[in-house]
């Protein structure tokens, strides 16, 4: 069974990059810069969602009442970042400069349900 794909929204740079390092590491990837959500995303579509804040910040509206987990990448934690978070069912963040190999450790739990989070956020 091929694990689910991954979601990437942000801008060009990042996203291409992060992508094709996802694709390197056997995962199917998909970058969408200037994401319009014009629905709500299933959990059927994508396994997960790399954002950055606020870049991303109307993703979470297209996640509300989903399953499918956001993972953030942030500069900082603010209060409307935990907002945003707090809307959707299952987010965790990650402040910048990323560390990527625990970077891609916790996209493998998180694809894989390793790492358990029931509603709420965390930052990791």
């Amino acid at each position: 069974m091929k694990p689910k794909k991954i979601l990437i929204v942000d801008e060009n740079g990042f996203g291409r990059i992060c992508s094709a390092l996802l694709e390197m590491d056997g995962y199917r990837a998909e970058h969408r810069a200037g994401f319009k959500p014009s629905a709500p995303m299933r959990a059927e579509d994508f396994g997960l969602v790399i954002t950055s804040y606020p870049y991303g910040a109307g993703v979470f509206e297209s996640l509300k009442g989903t399953d499918v987990p956001v993972l953030v990448l942030s500069d900082c934690i603010s209060d409307s970042l935990m907002e945003e978070m707090n809307k959707v069912t299952r987010s965790y963040c990650m402040v910048k400069p990323i560390d990527y190999d625990r970077f891609n450790v916790l996209i493998g739990q998180v694809l894989s349900g390793e790492v358990g989070l029931e509603g709420g956020c965390r930052i990791v």
